[in-house]
């Protein structure tokens, strides 16, 4: 594989049609059923094409490189960087990143995927002032216990728990686990129903 210009990787997978900003928002799901169609597909078409030394120089980038990365790793079903996104779980996402970490996770959905998400929670959770990923990453570790047959967020999410005490600390569209598991789902849906 030629090597790359990371500008080129750039212009080519953040930029078009204003990508990255669509991934951070979220606002690629409440599009119309066409265009978040659309939407999904091109990022499966380029989420199998991008090289694998691509990925990783996007991953080793800034956040809007780190965020299309991780959205791309996961419409793609790229397993072979599942190990990246468990590290960059656990480590903390950068700034921004935490949404497509949890999207990529719960596509994979294997139960060591749910554990890294636990132990990601019970690391930033106790911090009343992180205010990141923590709503995308219990989405995604419900999603995936609810698939895979397991039950490790329960301490998490009971009333008084970790979860309680964090929502309570900061505005949120939803306290609710279950609401962001329901987010977590449609981004799911749309990748299945576009693959």
């Amino acid at each position: 594989m030629p090597e790359t210009d990371g500008s080129d990787l750039f212009t080519r997978y953040c930029l078009p049609g204003n990508r990255y900003k669509k991934l951070l928002s979220g606002s690629f799901i409440r599009a119309d059923r066409k265009q978040a169609t659309e939407f999904a597909a091109s990022m499966i078409d380029d989420g199998r094409e991008i090289a694998t030394n691509e990925l990783t120089e996007l991953l080793a980038g800034d956040w809007r490189e780190i965020l299309t990365a991780c959205w791309l790793i996961g419409f793609g079903k790229r397993c072979e960087f599942q190990p990246e996104l468990h590290s960059l779980v656990e480590k903390g996402p950068v700034r921004r990143t935490g949404k497509g970490v949890a999207f990529a996770l719960a596509r994979f959905c294997h139960p060591s995927d749910a554990y890294a998400l636990k132990r990601s929670l019970e690391r930033s959770l106790p911090d009343l002032t992180n205010r990141e990923s923590q709503p995308w990453c219990l989405g995604s570790l419900l999603f995936i216990e609810k698939h895979v047959g397991l039950d490790i967020s329960e301490d998490l999410i009971a009333p008084g728990g970790p979860w309680d005490r964090w929502s309570a600390a900061g505005f949120l569209e939803s306290d609710s686990p279950f609401h962001w598991e329901k987010e977590v789902a449609a981004w799911i849906d749309l990748a299945e129903r576009s693959d």
